[in-house]
């Protein structure tokens, strides 16, 4: 048979030398007879029909040709064969799908699924259902974000049993419903997946967290039920503890929002809502076990602000429950914020006199007046115990009260009734007060325009006001024309005589309680704006503070060049008015704008002459310009207002005017630190910034911190045997899996934090104002997610090194900077110690 075979092919080539091209197709054919597939017969056949232009019989050879290339080499010439010859003609399933098979390792995304997609339709057309089902999983790889190939896969796999299959493609197209928002869709499509795999926890979970997403109570706790016999997780936890507390089961719902809270962190706000429900339903004690539970968990952290304001929302609607109104005043007493302080005294007086605890209520008066004597309600309060409390104590009290309620009272008066002040009616000690405050807070320019204004009022105030001198000293600022000079230090050495014996003049005025107030307010709301993520965080709580503090219906806060649309904005508002818009606060920016300044400097306006104010609800309103201190151009502006005639006082002036240029100041740093760290990334796959940044950033954040002794923490995060992986696999893998951390963790990071690139399987984060202990709980949720990220290859783990510092102002920067990155690696060498997978800190030494 070889022989024949061989002289018939012997007699082709003849045939093909002699150009007698017909019958070297009958010879080659003749071979096939003999040997079908022989290799030399089948390629000259195709070659002989396409030079025929019979491409559909050559394409029959062709495709002979193709399913014998099944090398990994022959793969491009394979996929050159079928693009050229068989393309234009229907194929068989099977080479369709093993087609779309080599586009798919090619990364030639769109040719490949197009082709699974045909060679699906022809296997369902001939019953072949696996093999479709196959071609849907791979085009699913392919496109995991299209929902209707989702569907098709989910379909066709419950068809055919796969249930596994079918769960897993059902809650892939419910999950992109919900990031669409058709909510309607997700639940039917979650259903679907827990319809087929009833046992599959994971499926059962999902699909209650959707039912409870769209307050389908019952049915999740019903989804749920099967699953509280097995080991908990904590996202079962949350979610069948959260349906507990929606359904009204609070003493359920307590076990497994307290455990998941335990083993996850987070801003535990079921268990604010858990407390805040036992609160209306009366139970207060269980009420102030949870509080006093998680205020531990905020004991040590950079969170007691966020505390007290979860604590304020839940005791504000429960103001007549004693047990509440007490742990309230026990948390603000340790968190040195006087003026909020005095508010909460004053409901646990109340609520004393409510409960006709005489003793309580003279408890609480006594520290009211200590806080502050001068608020003229300590007088009203102190009528409402005569008769109750004994005549001693009101007598002692009413002797405190007296000392200093006159004074108090007659600058209250005044302050209420007083029009905005002309220029000559402006007191000597307003300005003065004012100018000690600008300068306190290093509001240099403001400063100086009060001493100004006093030079102008008071001439030759210098010679004869030693305060007014100190104020100048310290601005380093003369009044024109002026003759007193500071004196020589040879001549203030030695006083003799008189001089000697006479009293050092004070340097400091008497405040009015309402100034104290300002002050105390100016200063937490400048230490907490910096604590915030970024700009229009900044924005949001620092209006949020001045509306509260100054009582007004609506606070504006806008940042932009007059004239020109807000670039940022935010709005305080209370009930009944509603937010207006961004273009509703450009218009109210451009009334303000008009309006004839006054002596402080401030913008009053009458909603009578402002449309815009009218629309907002407001009556009458105060706004202060802010600017920007290298260009001495507006960039912005703070509007306060009220629904009622009012007589805006010079202390409400400089209060805007203290916080809009703090508030000025941070969003400026804020943005030139993002606009640094964009302009240092020097990876646009990971976003990281470049190693050679690593310290300078250091440097910059411990000097930022160093006046307000804020923490400054410090996160090494590194891939497990990253050095030994890049030995085995080479550098790309190592790479890869950076990525994948990275990407991972970026989302998990604040505004204000900065990762580098440490090396090529670690990545450093620079944590502002983070104590350890909030360091620790995020890398351990930056561990925890970059661990479950295999991204298709196998399992990696990641560990993390934590340290943090706390800079005071006499440490040298450098040495500071120094000592973070020793204990750093210090850290790293304790990680590979214990061999990977685990989270290390490292506090501050010596603390």
């Amino acid at each position: 048979m070889a022989t024949e075979v061989d002289k018939t092919l012997e007699r082709a080539r003849k045939f093909l030398e002699k150009n007698k091209t017909n019958d070297a197709i009958d010879s080659y054919l003749s071979v096939l007879n003999f040997s079908p597939g022989n290799p030399e017969a089948v390629q000259a056949l195709g070659d002989l029909f396409t030079q025929k232009g019979d491409a559909q019989r050559a394409a029959q050879y062709y495709g002979m040709i193709f399913d014998r290339l099944i090398e990994p080499r022959d793969e491009a010439k394979a996929i050159a064969l079928y693009s050229r010859y068989l393309k234009s003609f229907e194929q068989p399933a099977e080479r369709q799908a093993r087609y779309a098979i080599l586009l798919h390792r090619q990364k030639k995304i769109p040719e490949a699924i197009e082709n699974y997609s045909a060679a699906a339709e022809r296997f369902l057309v001939r019953g072949k259902h696996d093999e479709a089902l196959k071609c849907y999983e791979l085009i699913t790889e392919l496109d995991p974000e299209n929902s209707d190939r989702q569907i098709n896969l989910a379909q066709l796999a419950e068809d055919r049993g796969r249930t596994d299959v079918a769960a897993r493609a059902y809650v892939r197209a419910g999950q992109l419903a919900l990031s669409k928002r058709e909510t309607t869709k997700a639940i039917d499509l979650l259903g679907r997946a827990h319809r087929v795999a009833p046992s599959d926890n994971n499926v059962s979970l999902l699909y209650a967290q959707a039912q409870l997403a769209t307050s389908d109570i019952k049915g999740a706790l019903e989804t749920l039920k099967p699953l509280e016999g097995a080991e908990p997780s904590p996202a079962f936890q949350r979610c069948f503890g959260e349906a507990l507390l929606r359904n009204g089961e609070l003493d359920r719902a307590a076990e497994p929002l307290t455990a998941y809270y335990r083993a996850a962190g987070g801003d535990h706000s079921l268990l604010f809502d858990l407390a805040d429900r036992y609160a209306s339903a009366g139970q207060e004690k269980k009420t102030v076990e949870i509080l006093t539970a998680l205020r531990e968990k905020f004991r040590d952290s950079s969170a007691q602000n966020e505390f007290a304001s979860r604590l304020d929302n839940i005791a504000e609607k429960n103001t007549k429950s004693l047990p509440i109104v007490e742990f309230w005043s026990r948390v603000y007493s340790g968190l040195n914020r006087e003026a909020r302080y005095f508010e909460v005294l004053v409901h646990l007086f109340d609520a004393y006199l409510g409960q006709n605890n005489t003793k309580g209520a003279c408890d609480v008066l006594d520290r009211m007046v200590d806080i502050d004597p001068y608020d003229y309600r300590n007088q009203q309060r102190l009528e409402r115990l005569r008769g109750h409390a004994s005549s001693e104590y009101i007598a002692r009290v009413a002797s405190r009260l007296g000392v200093t309620m006159s004074s108090a009272s007659e600058a209250t008066e005044g302050a209420s009734t007083a029009a905005p002040e002309p220029a000559a009616e402006i007191g000597l000690d307003d300005l003065l007060v004012q100018a000690e405050i600008f300068l306190q807070y290093s509001l240099q320019p403001k400063a100086l325009e009060r001493l100004e204004r006093i030079s102008q009022l008071y001439p030759g105030e210098e010679e004869r006001n030693e305060r007014y001198r100190h104020l100048c000293e310290l601005a380093n600022w003369w009044p024109p024309g002026s003759t007193w000079k500071a004196p020589a230090a040879d001549d203030a050495a030695e006083p003799e005589g008189e001089e000697a014996e006479r009293p050092a003049p004070a340097r400091g005025g008497v405040y009015t309680a309402e100034t104290l107030r300002d002050l105390s307010k100016i200063s937490e709301i400048t230490q907490s704006i910096y604590r915030q993520s970024g700009p229009q965080a900044m924005l949001t709580h620092a209006v949020s503070e001045i509306g509260k503090h100054m009582r007004v219906a609506r606070c504006i806060v806008s940042i932009g060049p007059m004239g020109q649309p807000s670039q940022l904005s935010s709005e305080y508002c209370t009930p009944p008015l509603k937010p207006v818009t961004v273009a509703d606060i450009t218009r109210i920016v451009a009334e303000m704008d008009r309006a004839v300044p006054d002596p402080l400097g401030g913008l009053p306006m009458q909603a009578a002459a402002a449309h815009a104010l009218r629309e907002a609800g407001l009556t009458t309103a105060l706004a202060v310009m802010l600017m920007d201190k290298e260009t001495q151009t507006p960039a912005g502006m703070i509007i306060a207002g009220h629904t009622s005639a009012h007589k805006w006082k010079p202390d409400e002036t400089y209060f805007l005017q203290a916080i809009g240029d703090q508030l000025l100041m941070g969003v400026s740093h804020t943005r030139l630190r993002s606009l640094v760290q964009t302009l240092q990334v020097s990876d646009s796959k990971t976003g990281l910034i470049a190693r050679s940044s690593y310290t300078d950033r250091l440097i910059a954040e411990v000097q930022r911190a160093k006046p307000h002794s804020w923490p400054v923490s410090l996160i090494i995060l590194q891939i497990d045997k990253g050095q030994e992986i890049t030995r085995q696999q080479g550098d790309a893998t190592v790479d890869r899996y950076l990525e994948d951390v990275a990407r991972t963790v970026m989302k998990l990071s604040r505004p204000t934090d900065l990762a580098v690139k440490y090396t090529a399987w670690s990545m450093a984060l620079i944590l502002p104002d983070t104590p350890l202990a909030g360091a620790l709980a995020i890398a351990e949720r930056m561990k925890a997610a970059a661990t479950r990220n295999p991204n298709g290859s196998e399992k990696m783990t990641v560990s993390a090194g934590v340290v943090e510092s706390f800079p005071r102002g006499d440490y040298d920067t450098e040495d500071v900077v120094t000592e973070l990155i020793n204990r750093a690696e210090s850290a790293l060498d304790e990680i590979q110690r214990r061999g990977g997978d685990v989270v290390v800190s490292l506090g501050e030494p010596n603390r």
